[in-house]
């Protein structure tokens, strides 16, 4: 990479949490000298009610679309990479995005199992599941998230594997598997496209911990930092 080509990581978060939840993002971005991330939400949030309203897919794409214009309008020369999380790979994968060099998926989403999603936060004190209406969904923190119908929807017929596939004929396409994925459980990497790059590491499903520490060299050597 030339020394004066700016180098853009443009992050996608997962499902239901903003884009600094957890610190993953964070400590990746605080972590590639040189880099210029560039870090949003996909959802509403309404601070006051402790509420978080999730778009469908579809929404977050325009969302990613927006985003990947804005850095480009910016700076055209620039090297874009893009770093997703969990269900975040999904939007980018909807937008069929051109010109990004290397785009790594991190504990990816394999199937549209909405019945296991369900199963995470039905018991919960506070959850009303309502598959075609509007689900509220009680977390750890103390927040609802609130999800449409539209999302459930959109969901049930997203399959991503396919998404995957057609998405590593237009970028360097790298998986990394979470071994200890404690929100997903096993993965099943078969008919994925022989372009994609697939790596396990220890780690739960945001890669806390020591982990992290490890996630990170790995993201440094597969996004070329220093080179």
């Amino acid at each position: 990479m030339a020394q004066s080509q700016k180098h853009i990581v443009i992050f996608s978060h997962g499902f239901g949490v903003r884009w600094g939840d957890r610190g993953l993002f964070s400590d990746i971005a605080a972590s590639l000298p040189d880099v210029e991330p560039v870090l949003f939400d996909y959802n509403e949030v309404n601070e006051a009610a402790n509420t978080l309203t999730v778009r469908p897919f579809s929404e977050q794409a325009e969302l990613f679309k927006k985003t990947l214009e804005d850095a480009r309008r910016k700076d055209a020369n620039a090297i874009i990479d893009v770093i997703c999380h969990s269900q975040g790979a999904l939007p980018v994968a909807l937008a069929k995005p051109e010109g990004i060099r290397t785009t790594i998926l991190l504990a990816p989403s394999f199937t549209n199992d909405t019945q296991r999603m369900v199963l995470q936060f039905e018991n919960r004190p506070g959850t009303e599941i309502n598959l075609k209406g509007i689900s509220k969904l009680a977390r750890a923190d103390g927040s609802t998230t609130i999800v449409p119908a539209e999302y459930w929807a959109e969901r049930a017929r997203t399959e991503p594997v396919d998404l995957y596939n057609a998405l590593a004929d237009h970028t360097e396409l790298v998986i990394i598997i979470a071994k200890q994925d404690e929100i997903l459980g096993h993965h099943d990497v078969e008919g994925l496209n022989e372009k994609i790059t697939i790596k396990e590491l220890d780690g739960a499903h945001s890669f806390a911990g020591e982990p992290r520490k490890i996630l990170i060299k790995e993201l440094e050597a597969v996004l070329r930092i220093g080179e």
